[in-house]
């Protein structure tokens, strides 16, 4: 084999040589770029702040104020019958605090301003001994929220002050332009309690 041979094959060989390196790093590169990345070095999520807050509210109830006397042989939480009341059927309290002529109807109505002022007034109410009859049972409370996220509307959970676990469905949430939010809801499962009560507080999530 003459000298420019030997020349040629030499050059071709570190070719070769530098190719095979150039390959083996690629390949090196591409197994680490897939593999997968440890516990410590994994992109955080982005945070965001959970749903939920704290809230204060006003019950709502659809009910009537009756005249001292009416149904003096009933406890709190008796149960009427249509034939009783002459109506339909009700629950029963002996005690009255003058905001019998609130109703679910009214949630439309209690805008940041009018429920801020009605929580004051609400705040400490002045019982008299005039009975009163709740209909359908239902239970609606208009609130306040204090949070960075309200939930979305649908079942939720409360923590109601006092009163302990109670469930929800958040039916709309509306906000006013200085960022004031209220929240209307229907109370699902509660303590019988809370048809004796006005003002509320709490958790909600």
């Amino acid at each position: 084999m003459g000298r420019s041979e030997r020349g040629f094959y030499h050059a071709l060989a570190a070719l070769l040589f530098a190719a095979l390196c150039a390959w083996g790093a690629a390949a090196l590169w591409l197994r680490l770029d897939k593999a997968p990345t440890g516990r410590g070095n994994a992109p955080s999520a982005p945070s965001s702040a959970p749903a939920g807050g704290r809230f204060r509210g006003v019950l709502l109830r659809q009910e009537e104020a009756l005249e001292a006397g009416a149904f003096s042989g009933f406890g709190a939480g008796s149960r009427l019958s249509a034939a009783e009341t002459g109506t339909e059927s009700a629950l029963f309290f002996p005690a009255s605090d003058g905001w019998e002529f609130l109703s679910p109807a009214d949630f439309e109505r209690l805008t940041p301003e009018t429920l801020e002022a009605l929580l004051r007034e609400a705040e400490t109410p002045e019982l008299c001994e005039r009975p009163r009859l709740v209909y359908g049972f239902a239970l609606c409370c208009a609130a306040l929220f204090d949070g960075q996220t309200p939930p979305a509307p649908g079942a939720c959970t409360l923590t109601l002050d006092g009163f302990g676990p109670a469930k929800a469905r958040l039916l709309s949430v509306t906000e006013d332009a200085l960022g004031r939010t209220v929240l209307r809801l229907r109370l699902t499962a509660f303590p019988q309690e809370l048809y004796e009560t006005r003002v509320v507080e709490g958790e909600i999530g």
